[in-house]
């Protein structure tokens, strides 16, 4: 059965209100593979950067690793990737340490270039830095806010600023070096506009307006020890995650956000551990005080962030929602919560609530895309298996393990003008997994007692654009097995005629020709074997995109970052698609 996945006058997105573009539109071609239909996709990509190009400046470097790129409203593409001199082979790679850094395309027309925006040990880190360091290494992919070229990324760096402590009993100065990581913003989009949102330059008695802000546990000059994960600009503001250590709490996290048009700016804080979290995230009666957070999204003077009382076991908690209008510890809205019946089992004579939320949220002010679960004791197992690009130098402390995926899972919308929940697509016949593991942080031994630990984590994957939607998924297989892995789609989810599941299709999938989404592979026989998007990748009806592709015959690798913009109906009506042309496009899998 192929997937339907509009009937009616129901237009490609019925309420997005997109800014279009002109683009090519590929005719559908269905074909059958193990029995099942698949397309090719009708949207006609666009190359921001390949193993090809090399970095601006360092010609021969040729770019070989890409993580998930973001993109805003105008085209404007952020990424981050790695480099180094090419070996030949199409591959990528060679001797020495890799050329890191984040990047920028502007893809609203065609020949703009690839523009630095920070490179490793060559672009200094933006003042405070009295010691002229440069940037080492960026943790996260970075951000960009939907509206403005606000692009916000974290940095890691040798110590920025050097300042006296005291004075020893000669009366020669004592001093000290501090300052290895920070989040760093361009309200331009520009390097020449980056400066710093947040440092751990807050015990430095003349730049406190990086501390932590005080509280009955946390003295004036406490300073943040590691902002986790990736931080969310919108505006002038930049919304983070940040972790401290309390003389009498011992370690906290919170969400902060700070103006980075004001240098003197104060950090100002959402929510943190300790705090008493909303009721409506409790199930039952009682109260729960939030033990963690995760990094944060935000939009249009709003942020969205997950919370939990025990991050390895929750209880309580949930995805929660926050003016950023200049007030400290703002009144938090809970968007879902331990207490939220999923909609797809309202009717069912005991609805199940969430237990389970993920810490990635797609958001833009109005709509919250995110990953939960239920049911949670109800689990499968799968065997981790540990990475072989050693990106960090953490392969050494990685063991193989097996971890227990809940059965049910499900991706959400909510809408937080109206208070609506909507499903986007559920585990069962057709999906079989949202999650994806990966094994990251600190090693053990790097002194940087910041930082969280090195250990496996798991995320889910999802974009939206007003009520659409592009995630990634495992297929289920024959007999409940793995299927193919791709990314996927569910546009008009808050539409009435929306149906779980049969109303999502397939954009692209691990095992399809890599010359779909990259012409410089067209005919050269090689496939996709890894899809990634991260939940800033899909904006105004275009969709940003990593991808890895291989050649088995030949073990050459290939990969980039790749744009498509969504068709416009009227376009595909043209060409003698319409309605035909999309059912085509998508396909459905039954076990």
């Amino acid at each position: 059965m192929m997937h339907r996945i509009f009937d009616g006058q129901q237009s490609v997105h019925s309420a997005m209100g997109f800014r279009r573009k002109a683009m090519a539109v590929l005719v559908t071609v269905v074909f059958l593979s193990g029995g099942v239909a698949k397309a090719t996709p009708v949207f006609s990509w666009s190359t921001v950067v390949n193993n090809a190009d090399s970095v601006p400046g360092a010609p021969g470097n040729n770019f070989f690793s890409y993580n998930q790129p973001s993109i805003d409203n105008a085209g404007l593409v952020v990424f981050r990737a790695r480099a180094k001199a090419s070996t030949g082979g199409g591959g990528g790679g060679g001797a020495g340490q890799p050329v890191r850094g984040i990047f920028t395309r502007d893809m609203s027309t065609t020949g703009n270039p690839i523009v630095p925006l920070a490179i490793s040990n060559t672009t200094q880190v933006p003042a405070p830095n009295n010691l002229g360091s440069a940037f080492t290494e960026f943790p996260a992919f970075p951000r960009i806010d939907a509206t403005s070229n606000a692009i916000a990324f974290r940095g890691q760096s040798q110590p920025v600023y050097q300042y006296t402590t005291g004075y020893d009993a000669t009366g020669a100065p004592i001093t000290t070096k501090v300052g290895t990581s920070g989040v760093y913003v361009t309200q331009n989009g520009t390097a020449a506009g980056l400066v710093t949102g947040a440092s751990q330059l807050g015990a430095v008695p003349t730049l406190s307006q990086f501390q932590v802000p005080t509280a009955p546990d946390v003295p004036s000059g406490t300073k943040f020890d590691q902002f986790p994960g990736a931080p969310s600009p919108t505006g002038n503001l930049v919304a983070f995650k940040g972790n401290f250590t309390s003389p009498t709490t011992g370690g906290q996290t919170g969400i902060y956000y700070r103006d980075v048009s004001n240098p003197n700016a104060s950090v100002i804080e959402v929510a943190r551990s300790g705090m008493i979290m909303p009721a409506n995230a409790v199930l039952g009666s009682g109260s729960a005080i939030f033990g963690s957070t995760a990094p944060p999204s935000a939009a249009n003077g709003k942020v969205v962030f997950t919370g939990l009382d025990n991050e390895a076991a929750p209880t309580a908690g949930g995805i929660f929602a926050a003016n950023l209008d200049g007030t400290s510890h703002p009144a938090l809205t809970t968007v879902a919560g331990f207490n939220t019946v999923v909609p797809s089992h309202k009717n069912d004579s005991i609805p199940p609530t969430l237990s389970a939320f993920g810490e990635g949220l797609s958001f833009d002010g109005r709509y919250v895309g995110f990953w939960g679960a239920w049911d949670t004791t109800d689990t499968y197992s799968q065997n981790l298996i540990c990475p072989t690009d050693d990106n960090g130098g953490i392969i050494s402390q990685c063991t193989n393990t097996t971890v227990q995926i809940p059965v049910h899972q499900g991706l959400f919308l909510a809408d937080l003008s109206t208070n609506g929940l909507y499903m986007i697509a559920e585990t069962g016949s057709l999906y079989k997994n949202f999650q994806f593991w990966s094994f990251s942080g600190a090693p053990s031994g790097s002194g940087d007692t910041g930082q969280e630990p090195a250990r496996w984590r798991s995320s889910s994957f999802l974009a939206i654009s007003g009520d659409n939607a592009i995630f990634k998924a495992v297929h289920t297989g024959p007999n409940g097995s793995d299927g193919a892995t791709g990314l996927y789609g569910g546009f008009g989810v808050t539409d009435p005629s929306y149906i779980l599941n049969d109303s999502t299709f397939t954009l692209l999938e691990t095992g399809m020709d890599g010359g779909l989404i990259d012409p410089s592979l067209q005919g050269k026989g090689f496939q996709i074997s890894s899809l990634g998007i991260e939940r800033d990748g899909f904006r105004n009806g275009q969709i940003a995109i990593n991808a890895g592709m291989t050649n088995s015959l030949t073990a050459a690798t290939w990969g980039g970052i790749y744009v498509a913009q969504v068709p416009e109906p009227g376009t595909l009506a043209l060409l003698g698609l319409g309605l035909a042309g999309l059912v085509g496009w998508c396909r459905k899998e039954r076990a």
